[in-house]
């Protein structure tokens, strides 16, 4: 009776539905049962289709999933009814009594402009009449052919999710994949032809079960490109952080030993960008699947402009003004150091010793101890004439010694 009401609500959804997807739920089931009445129906009214979850979610997620869930019950049945002319889709959280009963005052004002049939009996019967009609029609090759789709959708989607779920749970923590974009083209690649080895009997049956099985593997490889696309986008961002961080506290290491503003600033720090945009563009690199049109070009000039607007503004940035503060502080509070006040005492000794001769031999010699000094020197001049005109005539003595007190007094 969903199928023919003016409004339907989906109720009892868990986060751990959110986190795999409703394809493979009870609601999932749920909703293709009464995707599939409702194409096989003569009713052509719109429904009012409201999916309650107990988390604030991306509700385009939850509409995609919803659809595609639309999407392979038509392809079951060979209709080309378009969903949004029969469903329109509304997402709310639920969390308390008074969010149930705002969901049930919108179902109650969709159900009473909806365009739905006086007779719901006759409808449900006429449903009922179209789908037993349908039911004898396949044959059991045919309809074991779609469930080998609908398995195989299931298991290989499986075990695909799990390689996904440990990838972003990795780029959650701001971490890459290694060589993510070859393991992912591979894990693509591995499980489309498992799927196509699993359905390869499918192919053979023309009508409803070929369509099926083009829609279910559409709707698997659709499922793949949409997360690994999310997990490329989120790498790309954690190394655009990762590199700016490091850009960042280079120039901030080398702050103040440059004359920031200046031409000699940018071209000493040129050679640092560029390290640093190769060492982005080859990690990116990593990244990239052709196959999906993810590539390194647009997320490499963006990065370019990024680096080049750090460098330029990283003398007004606040990181470089507080440097810049904290050295200012540092200078103002440094106090001298106080000394001891302190007296100390010293001896020189200068002797001379002239024995006879006329200057032909000279020399000195020195010993210091601590603050004195004791210096002797020898000079043969005490028979020179100018000598003796120095001293009046008379012979300079043979042995002169001039002590000097040092006093040095420190306050």
């Amino acid at each position: 009776a969903a199928s023919v009401s003016g409004s339907i609500i989906v109720s009892g959804i868990t986060e751990s539905d959110l986190e795999f997807g409703l394809d493979e739920t009870r609601h999932g089931q749920t909703l293709t049962g009464i995707f599939r009445s409702k194409i096989q129906s003569t009713d052509g009214s719109k429904v009012t289709l409201i999916v309650t979850v107990p988390v604030e979610v991306d509700g385009d997620t939850i509409k995609s999933d919803v659809k595609a869930l639309f999407e392979g019950a038509k392809a079951e049945i060979g209709s080309d009814v378009e969903f949004e002319d029969v469903y329109e889709v509304s997402v709310e959280t639920v969390t308390s009594d008074a969010d149930a009963e705002r969901v049930m005052n919108i179902a109650t004002e969709a159900a009473s402009k909806s365009e739905t049939k006086s007779n719901v009996s006759s409808t449900i019967a006429e449903i009922y009449s179209q789908a037993s009609s349908s039911t004898s029609e396949a044959t059991p090759s045919a309809t074991a052919a779609m469930l080998a789709c609908e398995e195989s959708y299931s298991r290989n989607y499986k075990t695909a999710r799990a390689k996904l779920s440990s990838w972003k749970s990795r780029t959650a923590r701001g971490l890459t994949v290694d060589n993510f974009g070859t393991a992912a083209s591979q894990l693509m690649k591995r499980t489309m032809e498992l799927f196509d080895r699993d359905t390869i009997v499918a192919t053979g049956i023309l009508g409803s079960v070929a369509s099926y099985r083009l829609a279910t593997r559409s709707k698997l490889l659709d499922r793949m490109e949409k997360s690994i696309s999310e997990l490329f986008a989120l790498q790309v961002e954690n190394l655009e952080k990762s590199t700016l961080k490091k850009f960042n506290a280079m120039l901030l290491r080398k702050h103040g030993k440059d004359k920031e503003g200046t031409g000699d600033f940018y071209n000493d720090n040129e050679a640092a960008l560029r390290s640093a945009q190769f060492i982005f563009d080859t990690a990116v690199g990593d990244l990239e699947i052709p196959s999906l049109s993810l590539s390194k070009s647009k997320a490499s000039l963006e990065m370019s402009n990024k680096l080049n607007t750090a460098l330029l503004s990283f003398p007004d940035s606040a990181a470089a003004k507080l440097k810049d503060m904290k050295q200012v502080t540092k200078a103002v509070n440094k106090q001298k150091q106080p000394t001891q006040r302190s007296v100390d005492l010293g001896l020189d000794l200068v002797a001379m010793i002239r024995p006879d001769g006329y200057g032909n031999l000279q020399g000195f010699g020195g010993y210091q101890l601590g603050a004195n000094n004791i210096i002797v020197g020898v000079h043969n001049d005490a028979d020179s004439p100018d000598v003796i005109a120095q001293f009046g005539g008379k012979r300079p003595p043979f042995l002169r010694v001039q002590p000097k007190l040092k006093v040095d007094v420190e306050l």
